[in-house]
């Protein structure tokens, strides 16, 4: 019984699963990078405000506060480019998983037959 199933994995599904799992691994490190790129808005918003106005950001909020508004888009446009990364890497990881379990649950019920 343990030999029939050991037939039904072979080096292809290996392949995928592998490649599977470094896209789901990728997605999850997308998403924490983004994060961080997110935060880094603000320090870029800091920057601005210390080299152009010689002002600390609170300052340049409370006597523009459009920039408020500034910072917040660039934050939010800065996570939704890595939700779409992350989505579009989890999808991957997703799919190639459904195609490794789906040929081998399609061996599983055809015994004698081998997709190629």
């Amino acid at each position: 019984m343990m030999a029939k199933q050991d037939g039904l994995f072979d080096w292809k599904h290996v392949k995928l699963w592998r490649f599977s799992f470094i896209a789901d691994l990728f997605a999850s490190l997308t998403i924490l990078v983004s994060g961080f790129l997110a935060l880094g808005e603000i320090y870029r918003y800091n920057q601005l405000a210390h080299n152009q106005f010689q002002t600390n950001l609170i300052r340049l909020f409370s006597q523009q506060p459009i920039y408020i508004f500034d910072v917040s888009l660039q934050m939010v446009r800065v996570l939704l480019e890595g939700a779409v990364f992350y989505l579009l890497l989890k999808g991957v990881a997703l799919g190639l998983n459904m195609i490794v379990e789906t040929d081998i649950n399609y061996r599983a019920k055809n015994p004698g037959e081998v997709a190629e």
